[in-house]
């Protein structure tokens, strides 16, 4: 089996479906990162719209469930006014970033992709 450090810039839904699938495979998730336009599904301030399906909330689900963290590249969620606790406090505004989600940097995703069999980007 292996175990995969999936990159998610601009399909959050596929690369849900994927995860969904590795697990269910007998795979191992090593790291779930969002960056770039993806980073967006981080954003806990974003309602449920009709019958339209929710990705933020269910990659929370998602993570909850199988015990992962989702690691959002910090620049990318801040130039997108996405912040934790921390951020919003020093620009004086209300927390966006909804938990499981969390800032990371790049190297993490580095590390992370040096320790996985494979890179999946979505």
């Amino acid at each position: 089996m292996a175990t995969f450090t999936l990159l998610i810039t601009e399909s959050p839904q596929a690369g849900l479906a994927f995860a969904r699938a590795a697990l269910a495979g007998g795979h191992q998730l090593a790291s779930v990162f969002f960056y770039g336009e993806a980073v967006r599904i981080a954003n806990g301030l974003v309602p449920q719209v009709g019958d339209e399906p929710h990705l933020g909330e269910a990659w929370r689900e998602f993570a909850t469930q199988n015990g992962l963290e989702l690691a959002v590249c910090v620049a990318a969620a801040e130039r997108r006014g996405i912040l934790d606790t921390e951020q919003a406090a020093e620009h004086e505004l209300a927390p966006s970033m909804a938990a499981p989600f969390r800032q990371a940097g790049l190297g993490e995703l580095i590390t992370a992709s040096a320790q996985s069999d494979r890179t999946v980007q979505w």
